[in-house]
C-alpha cells in the first residue's frame, strides 16, 4: 500500500512539473524587436551599443514570468525602442526582478497577469557606456 501512495505521488509530482512550464520574458515580448535600449543605471544615461544590445537580448530573453509577487524596485532603468514606440524597465541594483511595462506584452496575453520577471542572475549594473 505503501509503494502504491509513493507511485501516485511521483506521478503526481511529474505531471505537475510537465505541465507547470515556467514562461519567459521572450514567450511574452517580441525580443528580435528591440531597435534600441536607453539604460540609466549607476554608470549614468547611455544607449547600448550593438555589442551590448545582443548581449541584452540574450540575457532579458531568458527572463522568468514571476505572475504572482509584488515588488518595490527603482535604482535602474532601461527604455527599451520597438517600432518607434518607447517602453520602460526597471529594476535595482542586484535585483532579483524587473518590472516592465504591460504595453510589451504581445504574445500569450491571456497568460500574462502581473509585470514582474526574474532576473535570474542578470546584474544591469554590469553595462557601462562604451567609449
Amino acid at each position: 500500500m505503501k509503494s502504491k501512495l509513493l507511485l501516485l505521488f511521483f506521478i503526481i509530482q511529474l505531471f505537475a512539473y510537465k505541465s507547470g512550464k515556467e514562461m519567459t520574458f521572450a514567450d511574452f515580448v517580441e525580443v528580435g524587436k528591440i531597435e534600441k535600449v536607453m539604460m540609466s543605471n549607476n554608470s549614468g544615461k547611455f544607449i547600448l551599443s550593438p555589442e551590448q544590445l545582443t548581449e541584452f537580448k540574450k540575457q532579458i530573453s531568458s527572463m522568468t514570468y514571476e505572475p504572482n509577487i509584488t515588488v518595490k524596485l527603482g535604482a535602474i532603468h532601461m527604455t527599451l525602442i520597438m517600432d518607434n514606440k518607447e517602453y520602460d524597465m526597471a529594476t535595482a541594483t542586484h535585483g532579483d526582478f524587473v518590472e516592465i511595462d504591460y504595453s510589451l506584452v504581445t504574445k500569450n496575453k491571456s497568460e500574462f497577469k502581473n509585470v514582474f520577471f526574474k532576473t535570474n542572475g542578470i546584474n544591469f549594473d554590469n553595462y557601462k557606456k562604451s567609449e
